[in-house]
């Protein structure tokens, strides 16, 4: 990442309260390594098809800024204009020809924190894709804007559409081959997935706002079960510094047995080139048995994160696996609201605690087996009690002389090991 580089922002306010999307972007900006030292915003249903904002608004702004730069110091100067929106590349022209500074875009920034962000090769070559198909719409409306003024069709086009039209076709062919490079390792994650699929041991797809805690979860989980060092996911303090799809195995003693998965974090309005390119890795959350949301609830705008990641699941087409949420840093809230949690939701603190994660994992198996059959058994000496609670859910036991007599939650994937719990003794 580079040195923080001062920039201005423009925002459109469409409606009350999205000061949420304004404080989100300046967030997105610092992790791109820009300081947004001045925001400008106007208030329009729609942006302006050449200028963004208004056309007398931003010959305005112009000479606020014209005026700034005769009077600033090193700390209040500024080298770029960041806009909370995509724009067109006429848009960009415009303003850029206006102002005398570079213009960058919403996807642009988020493309660039992406980038740094990207470590495997999966990452990098889903980035890369997401950085060509952003491209490629920017010639789209490159050409459709050059349409409107030459008018030119067919045998008339002129030459710029034609090298608009040849640089879309470059694109278009390198998009085709990142993603048959892609597709291999795609192959390969399909069959663990397979794997996975075909156990009797459920799937956890952990989701949520991006930075909130969910890498923390899972890291909490494997230091519980005491898992080598080299099993944790990354844990950052960054926006989207988890790229890459981490699977891991959960087997706690006292609990039912499950895989859970780390996902990428979720913003407000993801770029589609974004949530298509890494399609093959959010796959995970269909497959999952249950999904796990995590939830900020120390952030002031936590219900909007709630609703950025229901847009997003929508998108996905998750729309029939149960969800449950997760609301962490718990301890950092001061309002706590006055009604109970529900069945699905869970207040906690994602800290290193076997109190939290035990709680946590109470709260996983419960929901694992909702939908599981409630019996109870008497489990003899001689059979392994340690396989039979990692089958299914012991949710209380007590050692008499006949064995353990267990209240649980049967998993219906193994219930046939043990069927002989259910014959008569003699």
């Amino acid at each position: 990442m580079r040195n923080e580089i001062n920039a201005v922002a423009f925002h459109i306010s469409k409606q009350n309260g999205d000061l949420y999307y304004l404080r989100e972007f300046i967030s997105l900006a610092r992790n791109a390594g820009y300081k947004v030292i001045e925001t400008f915003h106007q208030n329009l249903d729609k942006p302006s098809p050449h200028t963004y904002f208004g056309p007398g608004k931003i010959i305005e702004i112009k000479e606020i800024l014209d005026n700034k730069l005769q009077n600033s110091s090193e700390n209040s100067s500024f080298e770029y204009v960041l806009v909370n929106d995509d724009i067109t590349p006429l848009q960009k022209k415009v303003m850029e020809d206006i102002l005398g500074f570079p213009v960058i875009d919403r996807t642009s920034i988020i493309l660039e924190i992406f980038d740094s962000n990207a470590k495997s090769k999966e990452a990098k070559l889903q980035v890369e894709i997401a950085k060509l198909k952003y491209a490629s719409n920017q010639l789209v409306n490159a050409l459709a804007s050059y349409s409107q003024v030459t008018s030119g069709k067919g045998k008339n086009k002129g030459e710029g559409e034609k090298a608009i039209e040849l640089n879309k076709r470059q694109i278009e062919n390198k998009i085709f081959l990142k993603k048959k490079e892609l597709e291999d390792i795609k192959l390969s994650r399909r069959t663990s997935r397979k794997k996975r699929n075909d156990s009797p041991i459920n799937k956890i797809a952990v989701v949520g706002y991006t930075n909130a805690g969910k890498s923390s979860l899972i890291n909490g989980l494997l230091n519980y079960q005491h898992s080598h060092p080299n099993k944790t996911v990354l844990v950052k303090d960054d926006v989207f510094a988890t790229l890459e799809t981490s699977t891991r195995l959960i087997n706690c003693y006292g609990f039912p047995t499950f895989y859970i998965t780390d996902t990428v974090g979720f913003i407000s309005n993801l770029p589609i080139y974004l949530i298509d390119a890494f399609r093959s890795t959010l796959e995970e959350i269909s497959e999952a048995n249950l999904i796990v949301e995590v939830i900020d609830f120390s952030d002031e705008y936590y219900k909007e994160h709630i609703k950025t990641t229901a847009d997003v699941l929508s998108q996905l087409g998750v729309e029939n696996i149960p969800i449950i949420y997760l609301f962490n840093k718990y301890d950092q809230v001061s309002n706590i609201p006055s009604e109970l949690p529900k069945d699905n939701e869970l207040y906690t603190s994602l800290l290193p605690d076997d109190n939290n994660v035990q709680e946590i994992l109470d709260f996983l198996s419960s929901n694992i087996a909702k939908q599981w059959k409630h019996k109870n058994v008497v489990f003899p000496f001689e059979k392994d009690f340690y396989r039979f609670m990692a089958d299914n859910y012991v949710k209380s036991y007590k050692q008499k002389e006949d064995g353990y007599h267990c209240s649980v939650y049967l998993n219906p994937l193994t219930i046939y090991k043990y069927d002989y719990l259910f014959k008569p003794r003699d």
